[in-house]
């Protein structure tokens, strides 16, 4: 989880600078850390970024542990980077912001779901 809210904190800080193409990738990157960690908690493990998704999916949103709105969200953040990362179509501002707060929202709900740190994320990417 440590590494999911330091990439949320870059993400949080990138957006501010004005780089929404950073900021979504660092945004979904800490979603997918934190669904990792979820995975791990079961003693779960995937080697790729689809196979984390897929297993999560399983584990967690189908067994309705975990909202499917937040796992949707998850789905447009992926989207969104490998847009920017592949296609040389970066993210824009909106859907960066909507990748920043979400993944506010949703390591949230991980931390809920595995009973971990439960305090109240921090300010959002929001001005």
């Amino acid at each position: 989880m440590e590494q999911a809210r330091d990439r949320l904190a870059v993400a949080r800080e990138v957006i501010k600078s004005g780089h929404p193409g950073a900021a979504a990738s660092s945004a979904y990157y800490a979603m997918l850390n934190a669904a990792r960690a979820a995975l791990s908690e079961r003693g779960d493990h995937a080697k790729t970024h689809t196979g984390t998704w897929t297993l999560f999916s399983a584990a967690s949103v189908a067994t309705g542990e975990f909202d499917q709105e937040l796992s949707a969200l998850a789905r447009r953040a992926k989207a969104a980077r490998e847009k920017g990362d592949y296609e040389a179509a970066p993210p824009t501002a909106e859907e960066a912001f909507e990748s920043v707060n979400g993944a506010t929202v949703f390591i949230a709900a991980i931390e809920r779901l595995v009973g971990g740190d439960s305090r109240e994320p921090d300010e959002g990417a929001t001005a």
